[in-house]
């Protein structure tokens, strides 16, 4: 999905066929199942029109954002990532929830504010839907702790209740059967991402290894628990254009002795048939050879370390 797929498919909610409607459900601590808030009814189109509002901001109206596969995550900004990886549980209740008719409304006796992790908002009309994924954070449960006063006529008295919160701010939409990420960080940081991202380098090394192009290659599996080496590790086997188009190994050494800015960097085995990774600098260049990121200019000559690369579709001449 790209930016322009990405905005077609949010268009609806501009102009629905129908009415507009929003559910919002609660995903419980220890509970499977997300319950569905029994929320009044002349309060939902106040609810709707916030998050309207917030997919346009923070989504339609980026012209200059790209979507990326998240297995591809780098530095870059203005992007939003589509997921490519394995699912955690938080995020297929973006699935599971919708069209789900079974939830149980939240109750109050059996469940507080409190116990609520995060929100799931469902935006529908009669040919099209999409579900916002909404961590709550520790201010948007307000009572959770210390000590609350409220007003009461003309003095403060012991708030011993709570309130919940609900601003725009949201870290992941599904929409046209596709997960898309739009806060990145705050995914990174919970939902074991970390363990996925661990697991998707132990099998990226699985591939290099299989190229037989590093003579050490326990070098690389000491940083396979480094989160941000294991990244750029997952990249590699999904979509590295080097191991995609099965360049020969004879050709990736010529290459690492030619380029400047690993040439004096990138040791090699007796017979120079192999990388000797012995320097983070040069498991780092292996990786930035393998992901074709150092390119010339064919106008200029001059060299360039890029990570975003666009490819272009070359028309065939008449």
């Amino acid at each position: 999905m790209n930016k322009q797929e990405l905005d077609s498919a949010l268009a609806f909610i501009d102009a629905p066929q129908g009415e507009l409607q929003i559910i919002l459900y609660a995903s419980l601590e220890s509970i499977a199942e997300p319950r569905k808030l029994d929320i009044r009814e002349e309060d939902l189109s106040g609810l709707r029109d916030l998050f309207v509002s917030s997919i346009q901001a923070s989504i339609i109206e980026k012209e200059d954002y790209t979507v990326l596969p998240l297995s591809t995550a780098d530095e870059r900004g203005n992007c939003f990532y589509q997921y490519d990886l394995e699912v955690p549980d938080e995020l297929q209740l973006l699935e599971t929830t919708i069209g789900n008719d079974n939830l149980q409304n939240f109750s109050f006796p059996d469940n507080q504010f409190s116990n609520i992790e995060s929100l799931i908002i469902v935006l529908a009309d009669r040919e099209h839907e999409i579900a916002l994924f909404k961590k709550l954070s520790a201010v948007e449960v307000i009572g959770r702790g210390g000590f609350m006063l409220w007003k009461s006529n003309q003095r403060l008295e012991k708030f011993n209740d709570q309130l919940l919160r609900i601003s725009s701010r949201f870290q992941a939409l599904r929409v046209g059967g596709e997960i898309i990420i739009t806060d990145l960080a705050s995914i990174e940081k919970g939902f074991g991402f970390h363990d996925i991202i661990i697991r998707e380098a132990t099998n990226s090394l699985g591939v290099i290894e299989g190229l037989q192009l590093v003579s050490n290659i326990d070098s690389l599996k000491e940083l396979v628990n480094d989160v941000r080496f294991a990244r750029k590790l997952t990249k590699v086997a999904r979509n590295s254009p080097v191991i995609q188009r099965n360049i020969p190994n004879t050709d990736i050494i010529a290459f690492s002795k030619r380029h400047p800015l690993t040439k004096n960097k990138m040791r090699y085995n007796e017979n120079q048939t192999q990388f000797l990774l012995d320097t983070r600098v040069s498991k780092d260049l292996l990786i930035k050879i393998l992901n074709d990121d150092l390119l010339t200019s064919e106008l200029t000559k001059l060299y360039y370390d890029s990570l975003a690369k666009d490819g272009i579709e070359v028309e065939e001449e008449e």
